[in-house]
């Protein structure tokens, strides 16, 4: 389905978030055994084995939400949420491997087809394997896997705010979405083991979803336990017509008889009912620590593997002090060290002796960035965006961070990529660079009229002052906070309202070497720094309470975020991205508000109308959407580094890649002999 490749290609938006929200104080944690003594009047044994604990403790410097609803209604999800996901809920029809990927699950799927109809549209058909079951033991069946979405586009699932748009491209997914029929004619119950989806060729809201260079993907399709999530007594039926929730007791599919269920379920601290290789025992929300044990009637990945660890501690690291907690053996394991820093004297502290570890290294999936908000403020402008940009050195900013595990890039793309290891010559050549010229940032200022001082005075070069540009009243839209009225003249600020995260290495960097440099000061710009938790930076970015802290957030109040994107599979995807299409901005895509047409029809035309195995097309159109998003800039990238893992010597066969991150690398690991 359409929204579940997004939730796997996005950064979407915000995957690779984790490495730049490091927030929160580090919780005590168990401690390793110690050997035993030998007898004073005896010799020590040769090969006394030390005592091994059946844990490992995990470290992540995202802090999780603690829901665990597939982003219903979220268009993105939080990074340590989405690794809990995968590790205790990943029954699944498609998935990805080491690569990359998109592969069948084959422990799940017995047989699989595709076929077209004559206009195109496509219907993959499924049958599963029988003998799955949950953690529960309740058996799965075809059911399962039609459940959520037909909760997820019904009226009940709209009204309770779910974000999906998968309706415009299932066959009668508008008529089943606004009631007009109880049943989703694109999702079809063949059998009790056996279940099929329609994807249209043009979806009702007019673009095109097929060809799609993506396309095992609208495949995916995820097993989830009615019960559990929606009350006794529910099922899926099919007439002839299409699949439809049904209640054994007589129950209508209505907010009011479902959504207390679905809350419970979303945000549940044990006990959840799912089918993956380890189970929530328990997340303790004060302590930011969670527990998950091995799923006994876990099927295996998509390889078959089960896990071998029995239990998992994750807790929330604090950037800061990370390396001391590994030190002193509060955390066993840290996926993704990012600050170069970190990463060097991790190492000596590996080579020295200092802890019993090893590490692993990789090119990271993802690149830093900070992004603008381009609908108000002065940052609608991208010849302010451009000159921001001039204003840091992000030569130095890269290697002050990354210190040789990692560079600056130019553009959306990380060096994980094959598309960019085909391209360097060609981004070489046409980029962009936006290298560090303050002179260049004042002239692009003064281009866009940036040319006074807040008494309406023309502005001196150099002054140190900032400056002011006359604008409209609908340029001027929520930053009345900023603006001034002189002689009935508004005037805007280069004023940059900044949403920083807390304990974030890089938020304080670019506080030293953007917000508070001597370029910013001389161009005439202010970044006003606003330091808050990750989840309420998100729900200013999304402008919704995505994340349930009971603001108001609808306003746009902040025009800067720090952030960093990322990707768990090798599916480049940034279609919707950059919409105009107020439903799906609403449902929180496009959170850069540039409303760029040729951008937006670029990210569309990338993947849509390109067929699978069609490389030349993709690489052809994925150069010219990094080409004008380049001149756009609605995000300024920072880095992209080379991420280095560290793992206990305890557990041997452990090892990350760049879509192969810790909730899929430890299936693979065991304990040491």
């Amino acid at each position: 389905m359409k929204n579940t490749k997004k939730l796997l290609a996005l950064l979407l938006a915000l995957m690779m978030v984790l490495a730049l929200a490091a927030c929160g104080q580090q919780q005590p944690a168990p401690q390793a055994g110690n050997d035993e003594p030998a007898p004073v009047d005896e010799p020590a044994p040769v090969d006394t084995p030390k005592e091994t604990k059946d844990y490992v403790i995990i470290g992540t410097s995202t802090e999780p939400n603690g829901d665990w609803a597939y982003a219903a209604f979220t268009s993105s999800i939080n990074a340590t949420d989405q690794d809990i996901l995968t590790l205790t809920d990943d029954c699944v029809t498609v998935t990805s491997n080491e690569g990359g990927d998109y592969v069948l699950n084959d422990s799940v799927v017995k047989s699989y087809e595709r076929t077209e109809d004559a206009d195109g549209n496509a219907t993959y058909t499924f049958e599963i394997k029988e003998g799955l079951v949950f953690n529960n033991g309740d058996p799965i069946t075809a059911e399962n896997f039609l459940a959520w979405s037909l909760f997820v586009i019904s009226p009940a699932g709209k009204e309770m705010g779910t974000v999906s748009n998968s309706y415009n491209m299932i066959l009668g997914g508008p008529d089943y979405k606004d009631g007009n029929v109880p049943y989703l004619a694109g999702l079809r119950l063949l059998g009790d083991y056996s279940f099929s989806l329609t994807i249209m060729a043009t979806g009702y809201d007019g673009n095109a979803y097929l060809p799609y260079y993506y396309d095992l993907s609208y495949a995916g399709m995820r097993a989830v336990n009615l019960d559990y999530w929606f009350g006794e007594g529910w099922h899926v039926k099919d007439d002839g017509e299409g699949a439809y929730l049904v209640n054994d007791n007589g129950l209508e599919l209505t907010k009011d008889n479902i959504a207390d269920h679905v809350t419970a379920a979303q945000y549940a601290t044990s006990d959840r009912v799912t089918a993956g290789p380890y189970n929530l025992v328990n997340f303790d929300k004060a302590a930011t620590e969670i527990t998950l044990e091995i799923n006994p009637n876990y099927c295996g990945d998509f390889q078959g593997q089960k896990p071998a660890i029995k239990k998992l501690v994750i807790v929330r690291a604090e950037d800061e002090t990370i390396l001391d907690t590994i030190r002193t053996g509060g955390i066993d394991l840290y996926s993704g060290i990012a600050d170069g820093g970190q990463v060097n004297a991790l190492i000596d502290m590996i080579e020295g002796g200092e802890i019993d570890s090893d590490y692993c290294r990789y090119d990271r999936a993802g690149f830093g960035y900070f992004q603008f908000a381009c609908d108000f403020g002065p940052s609608q402008w991208k010849e302010f965006r451009q000159a921001v940009a001039m204003c840091l050195d992000r030569n130095e900013f890269a290697n002050t961070f990354c210190q040789g595990w990692g560079g600056v890039v130019h553009g959306p793309y990380c060096t994980a990529f094959t598309m960019y290891k085909d391209s360097k010559d060609f981004l070489a050549n046409n980029l962009n660079t936006y290298d560090y010229n303050p002179d260049g940032a004042v002239e692009l200022l003064k281009s866009i009229g940036f040319v006074l001082n807040a008494d309406g005075t023309d502005y001196v070069d150099g002054s140190g002052l900032v400056r002011y540009k006359e604008v409209t009243e609908e340029e001027a839209q929520y930053y009345d906070d900023f603006v001034v009225n002189v002689d009935g003249k508004i005037l805007m600020p280069a004023t940059l309202n900044w949403a920083s995260s807390e304990g974030n290495s890089v938020s304080d960097l670019l506080s030293t070497m953007l917000a508070n440099g001597e370029a910013v000061k001389q161009a005439g710009i202010e970044i006003k720094q606003n330091v808050m938790t990750f989840p309420e930076l998100l729900n200013y970015m999304y402008r919704q309470d995505a994340y349930g802290l009971g603001g108001n957030y609808s306003v746009p109040t902040y025009n800067m975020f720090n952030l960093a994107t990322g990707w768990n599979s090798g599916a480049y995807d940034f279609s919707f991205e950059f919409t105009t299409d107020e439903a799906y901005i609403l449902d929180g895509y496009n959170t850069t508000h540039l409303y760029d047409e040729e951008l937006d029809k670029l990210s569309m035309d990338m993947v849509y109308g390109v067929e699978p195995g069609d490389y030349d097309t993709y690489l052809n159109m994925w150069q010219q959407f990094v080409l004008r998003y380049n001149e756009m800039l609605p995000r300024v990238p920072l880095y992209a580094n080379i991420y280095v893992s560290v793992f206990p010597n305890s557990i041997v066969n452990y090892q990350e890649g760049p879509f192969w991150g810790f909730s899929r690398a430890i299936l693979y690991a065991d304990y040491a002999a």
